[in-house]
């Protein structure tokens, strides 16, 4: 990947990004790590991080950190932002991508599918957002006398919602009500951490050309791109510059509350 932003432009950060070892994950960490900050990779697959990892150590001036474990369980969770706090001594920023499908309509849906797209999407989200803010970010806010930070440190929230939450799609009713939740979460955490001075905002991609998207076949991912605006599906580099832009406080420091919509004009809002 080709660095979109000035050097270094996140050196001495530490950043979290959850579903990193492949995909629109790996992407996001590989970008930031290009720009300078040390990554902690967190996934449920120990193996995948490892390679992941060794890829990024390619680009970054920081070894990377992992974190295996499962975004949904809280006490996972937990360990994974103690052991980068304990590594670190503090996280600037937080990424949360990881996510899986669970595809079939209403009719057929298993009310346990429903619960484990929920439970990764919706819960990870929540308990990272809860544990950096209960673990770091709040014990900072206290020590300053329960007034609002102004150290000019970059903190900075990215969620990860879809295109799909705003126009629904057919087979993933669990899938479209977790984006839906994330971009409501993603308000309520922003005015919350506003005290922190934490910036809080999310992503909606449209189709990306992950592994998840291959599923749908050859023909599916070429009518997808048709059917957006720029005439193509995202690649996964395409949303890690967003999220660079958004975690970059030069660039979006004004921004916070935020669902960017990065669709490819799929989806006009």
């Amino acid at each position: 990947m080709a660095r979109v932003l000035r050097e270094g432009a996140f050196e001495g950060e530490t950043h979290i990004v959850t579903g990193a070892a492949q995909g629109i994950g790996n992407a996001v960490a590989t970008a930031l790590a290009e720009h300078g900050a040390q990554v902690v990779l967190v996934d449920l697959d120990a193996g995948k991080l490892e390679e992941a990892k060794a890829e990024i150590a390619k680009v970054s001036a920081v070894e990377p950190l992992v974190a295996a474990g499962n975004v949904a369980q809280e006490d996972d969770v937990k360990a994974a932002v103690a052991s980068a706090l304990e590594a670190t001594g503090a996280i600037n920023g937080v990424v949360n991508v990881a996510g899986i499908t669970r595809d079939a309509r209403i009719a057929k849906k298993s009310f346990d599918d429903f619960k484990a797209v929920l439970a990764v999407h919706l819960y990870g989200t929540f308990l990272f957002t809860r544990e950096v803010a209960a673990q770091h970010w709040h014990p900072l806010f206290k020590e300053n006398g329960n007034q609002p930070l102004a150290d000019g440190v970059n903190r900075f929230i990215v969620n990860f919602s879809s295109v799909s939450a705003r126009n629904g799609n057919i087979g993933q009713i669990d899938y479209t009500a977790a984006k839906g939740a994330i971009e409501s979460v993603t308000k309520t955490t922003a005015r919350e951490f506003s005290s922190y001075r934490a910036r809080v905002n999310a992503v909606a991609p449209g189709p990306v050309n992950t592994a998840m998207l291959a599923a749908v076949g050859d023909a599916g991912v070429k009518a997808m791109g048709a059917a957006t605006l720029v005439g193509r599906v995202a690649e996964p580099s395409d949303i890690a510059n967003v999220v660079c832009a958004l975690a970059d406080p030069q660039i979006s420091g004004y921004i916070t509350g935020e669902v960017l919509q990065a669709n490819g004009g799929l989806y006009l809002d």
